[in-house]
């Protein structure tokens, strides 16, 4: 991770608070959260209770305070601007509530930093706030422009914005693109950054395929229904890890090894007994791809513009094939 300019702050409290659109925003902080507390700073995380389950994986001792999440409701068609412009009212309401909620916990905890991982509402107007975001130039169509400026305009609201990405926007191409005032590319982020060297490399691979089912309800239920229809159909040895809410006791009849929600040093076990990951193609994904190695197959969540242009920008990657929902069924994994 760059250190610039992450490495100026110590000896500081520090509120910090992920988005709760499946745990990729929380486990990009990990990597960040860590190299603070090397720098003696004081953190208190405001979270939900499944974000604080993830967090106390890595930092038991760490402080949290109960946040809610943002009220997000898909239908699952695919349709997601649709479904957001839905949501617009109560997600409006909830920024601004969420702002009040940040005032009090200001003036109960006096810190000296806020840092949000792309919550647009914890922000404070009497204390320093960092957004972190790898969304400065939303990928939408043109007829939506709207949302462009609007999220622009909240961006623009904070002190500082860290993309976790290199210099040259690596991984995140256009994504990252515009003109905002105090953008930081703080490097890759992702929850595995410098830990697997404690790890034997050469650990027997026990499953051809590992799944990982990710993202807001009901697009993971809908991804765990596809991953299971794919690999039933092959001879191949596989896992799969779900959130702890997805399991049913059908699942077990299913031939696949189920892991739910397992902890840190299981997962990275699963990761490097397994040859292939199946996943979401979310930038999170990516960024902990590129630290643990694995090959990827990695599936556009239908209609999220996000993942379909990452698909486009990493098409010729030497080791992850995209591939859409329809050619993932009729791909041969045998």
């Amino acid at each position: 991770m760059h250190q610039t300019p992450i490495k100026s702050i110590k000896h500081s409290r520090i509120l910090l608070s992920p988005l709760n659109w499946g745990l990729g925003h929380v486990s990009r902080t990990v990597p960040v959260i860590q190299w603070l507390l090397e720098q003696e700073n004081e953190i208190i995380i405001c979270c939900d209770e499944n974000q604080e389950l993830f967090y106390r994986n890595h930092f038991p001792q760490i402080w949290y305070i109960p946040h809610k999440g943002y009220p997000f409701k898909f239908k699952g068609s695919g349709n997601w601007t649709l479904d957001l412009l839905k949501n617009f009212s109560s997600l409006h309401l909830f920024l601004q509530d969420e702002k009040r909620i940040v005032k009090e916990l200001v003036e109960k905890f006096n810190p000296d930093l806020i840092i949000s991982d792309q919550r647009f509402g914890f922000i404070s107007k009497k204390v320093k706030s960092i957004i972190i975001s790898h969304q400065t130039n939303l990928p939408v169509p043109k007829w939506n422009i709207l949302a462009k400026i609007w999220n622009k305009k909240l961006l623009s609201k904070f002190d500082e914005i860290w993309i976790p990405d290199t210099n040259k926007q690596e991984y995140s191409g256009k994504l990252t693109d515009g003109k905002l005032k105090n953008k930081h590319f703080i490097g890759t982020c992702s929850r595995f950054k410098n830990t697997l060297n404690d790890y034997p490399a050469t650990e027997k691979k026990e499953y051809n395929f590992l799944g990982i089912i990710s993202g807001p309800p009901p697009y993971n239920r809908q991804f765990l229904d596809l991953f299971i229809q794919k690999v039933k159909q092959t001879n191949q040895r596989s896992a799969v890890i779900i959130p702890e809410d997805l399991y049913d006791e059908k699942l077990d009849s299913s031939g696949i090894t189920i892991f739910k929600s397992p902890n840190h040093e299981d997962f990275i076990h699963l990761l490097m007994k397994s040859k292939t990951v199946i996943s979401r193609a979310g930038y999170s994904t990516l960024m902990d791809l590129i630290e643990t190695k694995n090959k990827g197959i990695l599936i556009p969540t239908p209609g999220q513009s996000e993942q379909v242009y990452l698909s486009k920008l990493h098409k010729d990657h030497p080791t992850w094939t995209f591939k859409t929902e329809e050619e993932f069924l009729q791909m041969d994994l045998d």
